[in-house]
């Protein structure tokens, strides 16, 4: 897997003080059957929006799942950038699918009234069978 940015679990010490972990992780797969895995971690707002770009447009393949199971929070920044991810990559014949999403992400996509322009599935195991069709 190709991290995109480290998350620790625990806090750090150095001479500059207390450091806190970071609040997000993007981590990307290597591509498998042509469907990349991109997951994501933590507090998803404006500063892992160059992250989630950066795996996004990294990812090969036909497919791109993202796995946001472990997704804390989410901001209109991010969903910016899943408007502009799904354009482009729709527009690159690449599916993109939302997998896991927590409740507050499917409650933002429905009050943004942009939940339509997803393809979402229950789990990543989910998506995968989907796509290996």
């Amino acid at each position: 897997m190709r991290e995109v940015s480290d998350r620790a679990d625990s806090a750090s010490v150095d001479a500059g003080g207390i450091r806190p972990p970071p609040a997000f992780a993007v981590v990307a797969g290597e591509p498998r059957d042509g469907v990349t895995t991109v997951v994501l971690d933590g507090e998803m707002d404006l500063a892992s929006t160059h992250e989630l770009r950066a795996a996004v447009d990294g990812a090969e393949g036909r497919a791109i799942i993202l796995d946001l199971e472990r997704v804390t929070f989410v901001d209109s920044a991010v969903l910016k950038e899943l408007l502009r991810a799904r354009a482009e990559l729709w527009g690159r014949q690449v599916r993109l699918v939302l997998a896991a999403p927590p409740r507050m992400v499917t409650r933002l996509l429905h009050l943004t009234r942009t939940a339509e322009l997803f393809e979402t599935a229950r789990t990543v195991a989910e998506a995968e069978q989907r796509l290996a069709g």
